[in-house]
């Protein structure tokens, strides 16, 4: 018996990451990883005199780090000039950045709609590594990372 395609799962390499605003990344570098971000809320404890025990309170949510990579090309330093915006200061180095998830039943490519979008707000690069390490006896591809750190993180489930 067949199942419904809504029953499939996500597949790890069908994503983009997008800067909608197009500020501080090439909105149409493709990226070889892109890890999501731990979103986890502290437990605050209070004890009133008459209780045994604590109570446990939901305390300050955190959104932890993003790392991105990709391989290196000829003349992009994008990630390096945006950690120099940051080092420098002003106005423009932080960014909204979107990771956009796709189903096996969506339209995948530029154009295409996406079914999870996974929103990353007020974000700035806090470490690069502007190429992988040297080898000579390798013929693996260079590899640039980028880590973010991340204010706010939100997911948008389309229909």
């Amino acid at each position: 018996m067949a199942r419904a395609v809504d029953t499939d799962l996500y597949h790890n390499f069908r994503f983009h990451v997008v800067d909608p605003a197009g500020g501080n990344l090439d909105p149409v570098a493709g990226f070889r990883t892109a890890s999501i971000p731990e979103l986890s809320v502290d437990t605050a404890e209070y004890r009133e005199g008459v209780f045994k025990y604590t109570r446990k309170y939901p305390g300050i949510p955190k959104v932890g780090e993003c790392q991105l990579s990709k391989g290196v090309v000829k003349k992009d330093s994008d990630f390096l000039l945006w950690l120099f915006k940051c080092i420098d200061g002003g106005v423009t180095y932080r960014s909204d950045i979107t990771i956009q998830e796709y189903h096996i039943a969506d339209e995948f490519g530029i154009n295409g709609s996406p079914s999870k979008v996974i929103r990353l707000m007020e974000v700035f690069p806090i470490s690069v590594k502007p190429t992988g390490d040297k080898d000579a006896s390798s013929s693996d591809v260079a590899i640039q990372e980028i880590t973010l750190a991340v204010e706010e993180l939100s997911v948008e489930l389309v229909t």
